[in-house]
């Protein structure tokens, strides 16, 4: 029976390995208006004389015991693309964006990597971009 166990245990290990991702994202966001409203009038102006960079990263054990950051961007507007590390790439924009006193990071791209092993996943999301100031149009009176 010790045998049989320890040759079902040392087969689950070897079958689950580790593997490792990369994905790189160079898309722009795109998206549709869902609510019929006045959009708000407003222009964004670029810094590019400095990047803004940030790293964000999540441990996963068993599938459900997750440790990491717990600040995300939630800024209404900003289109996050479907895909893997959603809330990672959020909490990257979030940590890029925090101290500084821009608005919103205009043209992010994202390093997602992510690290299987036998329990544990982590995914690492690194983030780069510009910041941006919002300057709001004062609406005219009619």
């Amino acid at each position: 029976m010790k045998h049989l166990l320890f040759g079902v245990c040392a087969t689950a290990l070897i079958a689950t390995g580790c593997t490792t991702t990369t994905t790189r994202s160079t898309q722009l966001a795109e998206g549709v208006a869902l609510i019929d409203i006045e959009p708000v009038k407003a222009r964004c102006v670029v810094d590019t004389t400095q990047t803004l960079q940030a790293v964000s990263q999540t441990r996963t054990v068993l599938g459900f015991f997750r440790s990491g950051d717990r600040e995300f961007a939630q800024y209404p507007g900003m289109v996050f693309r479907l895909g893997p590390a959603m809330r990672e790439r959020r909490a990257a924009v979030h940590k890029a964006l925090k101290d500084t006193d821009f608005d919103v990071m205009v043209n992010p791209k994202y390093i997602v990597q992510t690290k299987r092993r036998p329990f544990v996943r982590t995914v690492t999301v690194q983030v780069a971009g510009y910041g941006g100031h919002l300057v709001f149009e004062q609406p005219t009176a009619e």
